[in-house]
Parts: C-alpha cells; sequence; structure tokens
C-alpha cells in the first residue's frame, strides 16, 4: 500500500513538470531492493506509468509530434553510443558537466517565466535544437542511467512551448528512451517484480489523472507557476548533482 502511495505522487509530480520519474522511484526502491535490482526495477515502473501518460497527453493535445519525433531520432542512437563511452569517461568529469548544464537550463527558465514572457510554439522552426537536446538527453541516458526528462522539459520550455506543452512533449519522448533502456536492463539485469507491481499501480494512476484533471482549470494560470516550479526543480537536481562531486 505504500508504495502505491509514493507511486501516485511520484505520476503527479511527473505529469505536471515532464520527466520519466526513474530517479524518484529509484529513491524508494533503493531503500527495498539491491541497487542494481532497483535500477533495473525503476525503468520497469516508469515505462507503462509512461506509455499510459503519453495516451492521456496526446488525448489532450499536449505533445508536438514533430519535435518529440526530431528529439527521439537523435537520442536512440545517442544512448547506444553513451553506453559504450561510458567505459572510458570518468564520471566526476561527466556529473561536472551535466550539473552545470542543467542549473544553467533552470536559470534560463526561471528568468523566462518571471519576466511573464511566453513565445508561441513554433515547432517548425526549432529542428537543430531538438536534434541537440536529443543528442544530449540520450547521452545522459546512455552515460548515466539518468531519463534525461530535465533536460528534455527545460530545453522544451526555453524553445518557446508552455509548461505543459513541454511536459507532455517530454513524456512522449521518454517513453520511446525508457523502452530502449528497459530492453537493456531486461537482458542483463534482475527485476522485483512485486515490488515493481505496486509502485506501478500508483504511478498509472496518477499519470492518468493529473492531465485529465488539468484539463477543467485555467491553464494559463497555472501555466507561469508552474513554469517557475520547473525552472525550481531542474536547478536544484544541478546543484545536487555538483555537490555530489565537489
Amino acid at each position: 500500500m505504500e508504495n502505491i502511495l509514493f507511486g501516485l505522487l511520484i505520476g503527479i509530480f511527473v505529469s505536471l513538470i515532464g520527466g520519466g520519474g526513474a530517479s524518484l522511484y529509484l529513491g524508494v526502491l533503493s531503500g527495498q531492493l539491491s541497487t542494481a535490482t532497483a535500477v533495473s526495477t525503476s525503468l520497469f515502473v516508469a515505462l507503462p506509468a509512461l506509455f499510459f501518460g503519453t495516451l492521456t497527453q496526446i488525448h489532450i493535445h499536449n505533445v508536438h509530434f514533430k519535435i518529440g519525433n526530431q528529439l527521439i531520432i537523435a537520442a536512440v542512437p545517442s544512448i547506444i553510443i553513451g553506453t559504450l563511452l561510458s567505459h572510458y569517461i570518468p564520471e566526476k568529469n561527466y556529473t561536472i558537466v551535466i550539473g552545470i548544464l542543467l542549473t544553467v537550463m533552470g536559470l534560463i527558465v526561471l528568468r523566462k517565466n518571471l519576466r511573464q514572457q511566453q513565445t508561441p510554439s513554433r515547432p517548425h522552426q526549432h529542428a537543430l535544437i531538438a536534434y541537440l537536446l536529443g543528442i544530449i538527453s540520450g547521452l545522459m541516458v546512455g552515460l548515466g542511467g539518468l531519463s534525461g526528462g530535465a533536460t528534455t522539459v527545460a530545453g522544451l520550455s526555453m524553445m518557446g512551448l508552455t509548461t505543459f506543452e513541454a511536459a507532455g512533449t517530454t513524456t512522449y519522448v521518454l517513453c520511446a528512451m525508457s523502452l530502449v533502456g528497459f530492453i537493456s536492463h531486461l537482458i542483463s539485469s534482475t527485476i522485483a517484480w512485486s515490488a515493481g507491481l505496486t509502485l506501478m499501480i500508483g504511478a498509472i494512476i496518477g499519470s492518468i489523472l493529473t492531465p485529465l484533471v488539468l484539463t477543467h482549470v485555467d491553464l494559463k494560470k497555472l501555466n507561469q507557476p508552474l513554469g517557475i516550479f520547473l525552472g525550481l526543480v531542474v536547478v536544484f537536481f544541478g546543484v545536487k548533482m555538483l555537490l555530489t562531486v565537489f
């Protein structure tokens, strides 16, 4: 029952700001399982929640497929390349680069939302940026086992998408990326099915209900405060990564 509640809260959180939630699921499971098993099980939990969340986000028209597909095209080979390079790049160097990147991107998102400026979405003008975001997110998955969600949602917000559009498109992209990661872990790792299923039930409920509830509220009023919250979360993760090194 406790895992269902945790899953519900995480499902709501990632639906609001975008992301796979793998690190949050990992935080819950790490106290119950060995690290290796917790990592593979967290991907098992994240995938169905992302799938159902994506269907819901598509239903309420929060997904920009053109930008999302561009990210996926760039991210999938980057995951493979990152996995191969992970044996040669020191973890400390990688952590510093990603920590600085997340902190800067979070500050840009914060500045944009604090100024109350929201550029209209123009997905056809952002192909190069979308491919670059896909490469960065894919490398994050391959090198460090991260979902890449924070970078993706922050980047999409910087490109002019609303906070809700960025969250919806990120959910769509991470669904494909998590599938690639899950398959690789399924071959080489152990999954704690029972612990994962209870967490997954809550996560699926949260990922489906949250976007549906948001359709009944004034999104324009929520966009700026959620955008500010998103920026703070991204900065938090960036600073946290840097603190683990220093």
